[in-house]
């Protein structure tokens, strides 16, 4: 009984901060509810609703596409960097702490910078181009297609990934590596022949991790656009906060929630299922 009574504060925390708000989130996604008046069961015409809005289709468009970018391109940004500052060179300290740096900016603070960097008008890219003598003027935050594909690129990093990645290389036996020399293997066939596969079950954390993130990604456009222009950089997580806390339409954003929380389930699930076959554990799968 002991044990329980250690563990009775984590219990209640959840129940309350957690499952509490899933399952009145839940229920809410039923119902037309702005919390000024009492809630009023309309079934399914929430999500019958979120189904026929372009604006909704367009946020999900974007998301998804930002997803099927930055993630992949997260991964690899972060294990190259790892591989780099695995190797043993002279202040290595430095420039790991160099590397880690970036991923500790407050994003508010980033978005700032980037507005800077960004601007059509009085920005460092454009004034750059513009002493260099260059034409090549761009309209940047302003045009619908380039501005997300500059959020997708902008959160293109190591971060903390990285470090897990850097973690999981210490990890790796020397043995291994002493093998393949034995065996006359190259560095490429070490990499992708020890390296990788050891490295595939914090491949598959950095995935979940990165994979969850970016679906409710959020400050970064709604700090540096508003999801503007004509809806070019308005993604999943915006749309959420507007309906509920813009337009107090706290049942459709409990809908749109209860979306995007499925479609997370129904990607982690998958992940895990696949799993099996490309994740390698020394003790056992």
């Amino acid at each position: 009984m002991l044990p329980y009574v250690f563990i009775l504060p984590w219990i209640l925390g959840v129940l309350l901060f957690q499952a509490y708000p899933i399952l009145d989130a839940f229920y809410h996604s039923f119902t037309v509810y702005d919390v000024f008046q009492p809630a009023k069961w309309v079934g399914l015409r929430n999500y019958r609703n979120l189904l026929e809005n372009s604006h909704t289709r367009m946020a999900l468009q974007n998301t998804l596409l930002y997803v099927a970018v930055s993630v992949p391109g997260g991964l690899v940004v972060g294990l190259l960097q790892a591989l780099l500052l695995n190797v043993k060179v002279r202040g290595l300290q430095l420039f790991r702490t160099l590397a880690i740096v970036p991923g500790t900016v407050p994003a508010a603070g980033a978005a700032a910078v980037s507005i800077f960097i960004w601007s059509p008008s009085l920005g460092l890219i454009n004034s750059i181009l513009e002493w260099l003598g260059l034409p090549w003027r761009q309209s940047w935050l302003v045009d619908p297609v380039m501005v997300k594909w500059i959020f997708i690129f902008m959160t293109i990093q190591g971060g903390i990934g990285m470090l897990i990645f850097l973690a999981g290389l210490q990890n790796v036996p020397q043995e291994l590596y002493d093998a393949s020399k034995i065996d006359g293997a190259h560095s490429m066939q070490t990499l992708l022949n020890v390296t990788l596969p050891m490295l595939t079950p914090y491949t598959l954390f950095n995935l979940l991790t990165s994979l969850i993130g970016a679906f409710q990604y959020f400050t970064g456009p709604m700090l540096m656009t508003g999801g503007g222009p004509a809806g070019g950089s308005t993604f999943y997580a915006q749309i959420i906060y507007e309906s509920a806390f813009i337009l107090f339409r706290m049942g459709h954003a409990a809908a749109l929630a209860w979306i995007l929380f499925v479609i997370c389930v129904v990607i982690v699930v998958v992940v895990f299922r696949s799993s099996a076959s490309w994740v390698y554990y020394e003790g056992g799968n």
